[in-house]
């Protein structure tokens, strides 16, 4: 799964200059830094690529799950797990891109403010992917236990619950690094309002 807010902590992340030249009451408007420009265009098309990819997912799931138990004879009890454990994940897709505001590239202040709601995005989303794991695990447990096959099935739900730990290992990893981007951006926007 693509990451909504690219790579963590580069030079484009370092607005420590722009601050500086903006509270400088000797200096002029600052100039706006290209690459952080595009660092921040980068992020929010890789953020709506994800989150076209996630929602059109929600659908493809359905369909499957409504085909598998017309075609494969897929139990209800299992149909209604998976349908669940789909309408969660894309629940938690919408909830992560509430408030977006888009690119707002005007002044230094607004390109701040939009690496800072970038920065929460990417926050709330790996939030999101940490309860959906959650919410995962719970799922291989469910169709563990529908299924009565725990012996012959183990290879499954062990492939299911080692991917489950890679993806909160990485979800966790970048909600660090957004809590550090947005701590950063914070300091930044508070200097810039100062002036």
């Amino acid at each position: 799964m693509t990451t909504p807010n690219g790579p963590p902590n580069g030079p484009e992340d370092d607005w420590t200059v722009l601050a500086q030249a903006w509270t400088d009451p000797a200096a002029a408007e600052p100039a706006i830094d290209p690459a952080q420009i595009r660092a921040l265009r980068r992020r929010d098309r890789l953020a709506r690529l994800n989150f076209a990819a996630e929602m059109a997912g929600v659908p493809l799931v359905l369909g499957l799950v409504a085909w598998a138990v017309v075609t494969r004879e897929l139990p209800w009890p299992a149909a209604i797990a998976c349908a669940v454990f789909t309408l969660f994940a894309g629940a938690m897709t919408l909830w992560s891109r509430r408030g977006d505001p888009g690119l707002l590239l005007d002044t230094p202040q607004t390109v701040v403010s939009t690496a800072l709601a970038q920065a929460r995005t990417g926050l709330r989303w790996a939030q999101a992917g940490t309860w959906t794991c959650a919410a995962g695990a719970a799922f291989l447990a469910a169709m563990g236990m529908l299924s009565g096959r725990w012996r012959a099935d183990w290879p499954l739900l062990a492939g299911g619950a080692v991917f489950l730990a890679a993806c909160l290992v990485l979800y966790r990893g970048h909600a660090r690094r957004c809590r550090r981007r947005i701590a950063a951006h914070e300091t930044a926007l508070a200097a810039l309002q100062e002036r």
